[in-house]
Order: structure tokens, then C-alpha cells, then sequence
């Protein structure tokens, strides 16, 4: 999962009913064991991983962490170990936004990008601390993260197939990428493991994100994943490229909701 969460309810799937359930983004501590499913030319020849994907619900903004681990094999046999580490904090309105990108290989830890943006009526600006200092205009009708989810989570429920906002998420030093939400199959409440997803309609879902730079029609990151109601991920799928990785959920953590208790910002 390299962006945000998303969940949805629906009335209709080809003609059987699913039961609308209200949208409430949760937080959430999830946990996905990554497993190799396809590789593309001869870079890599086995990987296995685990992301940890956590949300808090602050009240009046989401923060948002997530690790992700990966063990690579290389074609000549060679063993190499990544680490990503991307934490976010975004405001309830959509208007505020600060993000941090980590990544470490082998011994090496760098900060591929960290900031804040801010969105207004005519777009927005993005202002990066790392790796060097530059500011970046944000196109009108753009995205943050859990304001995409959303987005998304209107155009489902007005039947729409797909939407295709700008995005930023700050995993570009490039300011917003084009995004493509497509909605592939719709479900009704299915048995699970997990008591906190068992009774909730899902949606299987395709997002590619594409480099507004370069206007390519081929996505640079492209994932496939069935949301829940409440904002949990399973059936995970991350296409890198040269290879793609399944997520399983092997773990889940609902916390109770303070914010209807009367909890407060920290």
C-alpha cells in the first residue's frame, strides 16, 4: 500500500443488492505479510516482505504510518534488504498536509522527501525541506491522501467506474502525480477471520499513479486491493515493475474511537 486508505459502501453489483453501510474511516494497526507472485525480465528472482500499516484518528486530522519491508534476491544470487518508512499527518479538512519519506539500504538511511503542503480554491503548494529546499505548485483539484479516499467513496456511491484526480502524497519530489481509481468488483458482507471487517460490504479496487512531468500512459506504481467500510485493506497487490508482491493481512487492531467519546486533539 504506498498511499492512502480508502473504503467505500455500495447499493447495487450486477443487479444483487449489497446493504449500504455508513462510510466511517477507522483507526487502525495492520499487518501484511508480502509474498512474490510475478516477475518481469531476470533483475530479481524471489523477494518476500511485510508491511505495517498504522492509523491514528486524532479528531481533526489523520496521522498515518507505514514500514515496509523487503528481502530481495538478485539474478546473480545476492541478498538485498530495503526499508521504507512513510509517516504523514493530514487535517480533517483536506487543507493541510506534512509528510516523511525514509528509506534505507543496507546501512544507508536517506530521507528521499519531507515537507508540508497546503491546498486552497486554486490549487496549492507543496514546500520541501528534503532533499533540498524548492517549492512546488499543486494544480487545481488536487488530492491528499485520505481526501482522495474520500473522493473515491462519493463517485462509488454515485455509481461512478473510476475516478482520476491529481494526488499528492509527498513520495515525489515532483509535486502531484495523475492518479486512476477504477472500481473492479463490489461485494456484500463476507465471513473473515477479523471481527472488525466480517459484517462490512467491501470494494476491490486498481489505482495507477502517473508522473504528471512526464505524461507517461504507463503507470510508475500501480496497486490492486479490497477496502472495507471502515478503511481496512486485504487482498493486497503492489506492482513495482520488474516484479509485484501479494499482501496477506495477518494481523488487525481496531482501537476504540475517542472522537465520539469526546476525545481531543493531542
Amino acid at each position: 500500500m504506498r498511499r492512502a486508505i480508502l473504503s467505500l459502501s455500495f447499493l447495487l453489483m450486477a443487479g444483487t443488492a449489497v446493504a449500504a453501510a455508513p462510510v466511517e474511516l477507522t483507526g487502525q494497526s495492520a499487518t501484511y505479510d508480502l509474498s512474490l507472485v510475478k516477475v518481469r525480465g531476470h533483475s530479481v528472482t524471489g523477494a518476500t516482505g511485510r508491511l505495517q500499516f498504522d492509523v491514528t484518528d486524532t479528531c481533526r486530522a489523520y496521522a498515518v504510518t507505514q514500514r515496509m519491508t523487503l528481502l530481495i534476491r538478485k539474478e546473480d544470487g545476492s541478498l538485498a534488504r530495503s526499508v521504507s518508512d512513510y509517516d504523514t499527518w493530514e487535517s480533517r479538512d483536506g487543507q493541510h498536509f506534512s509528510f516523511l519519506l525514509r528509506e534505507t539500504d543496507g546501512d544507508k538511511t536517506t530521507v528521499q522527501s519531507q515537507g508540508i503542503a497546503e491546498l486552497g480554491k486554486d490549487g496549492g503548494t507543496a514546500s520541501y525541506t528534503e532533499p533540498k529546499h524548492h517549492v512546488v505548485k499543486l494544480p487545481p483539484g488536487t488530492l491528499f491522501p485520505m481526501a482522495q479516499t474520500a473522493a473515491l467513496l462519493n463517485a462509488a456511491e454515485a455509481g461512478k467506474q473510476f475516478i482520476a484526480p491529481p494526488l499528492f502524497d509527498g513520495t515525489s519530489t515532483d509535486g502531484a502525480e495523475d492518479s486512476f481509481v477504477a472500481v473492479l468488483g463490489l461485494s456484500g458482507p463476507k465471513k473473515s477471520e477479523f471481527p472488525a471487517i466480517a459484517k462490512l460490504p467491501s470494494v476491490l479496487v486498481d489505482i495507477g499513479f502517473f508522473p504528471r512531468v512526464r505524461h507517461d500512459n504507463e503507470p510508475d506504481f500501480r496497486s490492486q486491493m479490497r477496502y472495507y467500510t471502515n478503511g481496512v485493506a486485504r487482498d493486497v497487490r503492489l506492482d513495482f515493475g520488474n516484479f509485484v508482491m501479494r499482501g496477506h493481512l495477518v494481523h488487525l487492531k481496531i482501537p476504540s474511537d475517542t472522537c465520539k467519546g469526546g476525545g481531543v486533539d493531542p
